[in-house]
């Protein structure tokens, strides 16, 4: 399915608490628990109201199980929502990252499902063989500029020291955007209205939170992050180009 990108609405980009002293539920993670750099970022643009999505979500968990050196992202849009169902999941923050990509690929639409990977490259999202072959039987580009220690503090939510560095030179000539995500490692809905009615949908690395910690210049930066939905999945860092360019570096933590 596909929807024409008549404007780009304004939306609300969540924020991430940059305190390590807000209070909430503790979550489960190993105490100091650093992360890793990913072999690619494999994004999906799904929805629980889009009768085409389903597949591709049963993909994206057979990959799940298939190997953990990819970051598997489950972004749920909110432009199928009127069509009797509205997807939980959904934010227009997730929509409004696709329509950055569609526009910087000179695009006019978007679509459910896509897959985009390490924010470059679009490949058909129900096809498992091609999507495994673009993001593990090639280099990987993706630099270890970034570093996650998360933290298990008793009463708090998911967070930790965010570590940035790179070697001289290393970054273009543009800052590069941060961004911070947490997500859940699975869940599943119980459909009753809409093109899925009567369908138990099950997803895998659904995102919950996607926080813009503004741009890095390429100097050693430590950030404090402190997110606030208890996600159980586990966190990830992006370093991006913006307005929906190539992403230079990843790194994830997962909580187990």
């Amino acid at each position: 399915m596909k929807i024409e990108m008549l404007k780009n609405p304004r939306y609300g980009v969540l924020t991430a608490l940059l305190s390590l002293a807000v209070s909430g539920p503790s979550y489960a993670a190993t105490a100091q628990n650093t992360s890793v750099t990913p072999q690619a970022v494999v994004e999906l643009f799904t929805s629980e109201g889009c009768s085409s999505c389903p597949p591709a979500d049963t993909v994206l968990r057979d990959i799940s199980r298939e190997t953990d050196n990819l970051l598997l992202l489950s972004f749920h849009v909110d432009y199928w929502n009127y069509l009797g169902w509205k997807d939980r999941f959904s934010e227009p923050a997730y929509t409004d990252r696709q329509r950055k990509y569609a526009s910087f690929n000179h695009q006019n639409y978007v679509y459910t499902p896509q897959i985009i990977i390490n924010g470059a490259g679009s490949i058909r999202a129900t096809n498992k063989d091609a999507i495994l072959e673009a993001a593990l039987k090639k280099p990987s580009p993706l630099q270890s500029w970034i570093t996650i220690t998360t933290d298990s503090t008793a009463g708090q939510k998911p967070g930790g020291i965010i570590h940035l560095a790179a070697p001289a030179n290393a970054l273009p000539h543009t800052p590069l955007k941060i961004w911070l995500l947490g997500f859940d490692r699975h869940a599943s809905t119980e459909v009753d209205a809409g093109e899925n009615a009567g369908l138990n949908l099950r997803h895998v690395n659904i995102v919950r939170e996607l926080d813009d910690l503004g741009t890095w210049d390429g100097k050693p930066r430590d950030i404090p992050v402190r997110l606030e939905y208890e996600c159980n999945g586990g966190i990830a860092v992006l370093l991006q180009e913006e307005n929906g360019g190539p992403i230079l570096s990843a790194s994830m933590a997962r909580f187990h």
